[in-house]
C-alpha cells in the first residue's frame, strides 16, 4: 500500500454540514496533494450531501488532492466506515465526521506519528467544540466526555494499557492492522453504530479494542487537534438521554472482548449478576435523583452524570438477553475472541 492517507467523511444528510468540514480539509498545509485524498461516503441521505459535497470541492481553485463519492446502502457509522476503508487507497484511514473542522496542520502530523511507529493500530487527538448555541450549563464537568470532545488523556503517546480507546472523530487508523483484522481474524463490527436518528454507538471504541487484542497500539496526540460544531439539539437533556441509552446497549455488547476465554462456561451466571446489578444501580439512581428534585425539574443539567447512569444501566439492561445470544454464537467461530 502507498504511503499516505485516505481522509474518509462518512455522511448522513449532511448538506448543511459538510461545507466548512471540506474548506478546512482543503487548507491543509505541510503535506503534498499526492500523499492524501478524500472520500465521501453517503450512507443514504435523503438530502443533496452529494451535489453539495461536490460543488464546494470543484469551488477551491487551488491544487487539491483526489475527491471521490461513494455510496453505502446498509445504514449505520460503522458500515460507513468500513465502506470508506475498503474504498482508499493509501495504508492510513482518518475518520474525519462531517462535522469536524480539522487544523491546518492535522494531516501532516497524522502522517508522521503513524510512519514513526509501525505498531499504532489507531491514533487520536483532541476536540474542540464550537457550538451552535450557548455552551450548556456544566458542561466541561458531566457533558463533554459525551460529545468527542475534550483531552482523551493525560498521556501523550501509548495509552494502550491507560485508556486504550478512542472517539472516532479525528482517528487514524493503520490499514495493515484493519487488513489483519479482517483476514486472520475474521473482525465483524458487533455494534453497527449510529444509524440515522438511532444513537447505537461505540463502533470507534469496539475498533481500537479489537486492534489492541491483536497486539496493535492505541495511540493519542495532544498535536493533533480540531474543531467539533456540536449543534444546539446536541446539548439539550432530552438528546442526552437517548444518547445515553445508546451508550448503555453498546457498553453490553462491547463486554464480550472483556471476558476471559476461562469464564466462557459461566455465561449464564455472569449475565444473571450483570442484569442484577444494573437493576440495583437503577434503583439506587432513580431515588437519589428523586430525592435532589431533579424529576420536578428535568432542565436542570446539574445531575446529568446521574442521568448518564440511569440510563446506560437501562440501556445495558435491555442489551442483557440478545449479549447472552450473542456470546453462544460468536465465541464458538469468531477467531478473534481465542486470542
Amino acid at each position: 500500500m502507498p504511503t499516505g492517507i485516505s481522509v474518509v467523511i462518512c455522511c448522513f444528510n449532511s448538506a448543511t454540514r459538510i461545507k466548512p468540514t471540506l474548506k478546512h480539509l482543503y487548507k491543509q498545509k505541510g503535506i503534498s496533494t499526492f500523499l492524501w485524498e478524500v472520500i465521501l461516503v453517503n450512507n443514504g441521505s435523503a438530502d443533496n450531501t452529494s451535489e453539495v459535497a461536490i460543488n464546494v470541492w470543484d469551488s477551491f481553485i487551488m491544487e487539491k488532492p483526489k475527491f471521490k463519492i461513494v455510496d453505502e446502502p446498509t445504514p449505520g457509522l460503522s458500515f460507513a466506515r468500513q465502506k470508506g476503508i475498503n474504498e482508499s487507497y493509501f495504508d492510513y484511514i482518518l475518520f474525519c465526521d462531517d462535522d469536524n473542522w480539522l487544523d491546518e496542520d492535522y494531516l501532516i502530523v497524522a502522517l508522521n506519528s503513524m510512519q514513526e511507529d509501525p505498531s499504532i493500530g489507531a491514533l487520536g487527538g483532541t476536540g474542540y467544540p464550537v457550538f451552535e448555541k450557548k455552551e450548556t450549563p456544566y458542561f466541561w464537568v458531566n457533558q463533554y466526555h459525551a460529545l468527542a470532545v475534550g483531552i482523551q488523556s493525560e498521556i501523550d503517546g501509548d495509552i494502550t494499557d491507560e485508556r486504550g480507546v478512542l472517539y472516532g472523530a479525528g482517528m487514524i487508523v493503520n490499514k495493515l492492522a484493519y487488513k489483519n483484522l479482517i483476514e486472520n481474524f475474521q473482525f465483524e463490527f458487533q455494534i453497527s453504530d449510529r444509524i440515522g436518528n438511532t444513537l447505537l454507538s461505540s463502533g470507534d471504541h469496539e475498533l481500537c479494542l479489537a486492534l489492541k487484542k491483536i497486539g496493535f497500539k492505541i495511540h493519542y496526540s495532544k498535536s493533533l487537534t480540531f474543531k467539533h460544531y456540536i449543534p444546539g439539539y446536541r446539548t439539550t437533556i432530552k438528546y442526552y438521554k437517548r444518547l445515553f441509552l445508546g451508550f448503555g446497549m453498546s457498553n453490553a455488547m462491547l463486554s464480550i472482548y472483556y471476558v476471559n476465554k476461562g469464564s466462557l462456561n459461566n455465561i449464564k451466571n455472569d449475565y444473571r449478576y450483570i442484569a442484577m446489578r444494573c437493576l440495583k444501580n437503577i434503583v439506587f439512581t432513580s431515588a437519589f435523583l428523586l430525592r435532589k428534585g431533579y424529576f420536578f425539574n428535568k432542565n436542570n443539567y446539574k445531575y446529568l452524570d446521574n442521568v448518564h447512569c440511569l440510563y446506560s444501566n437501562m440501556g445495558h439492561l435491555k442489551a442483557i438477553i440478545k449479549i447472552k445470544n450473542l456470546y453462544k454464537t460468536q465465541f464458538s467461530r469468531y477467531p478473534l475472541f481465542k486470542q
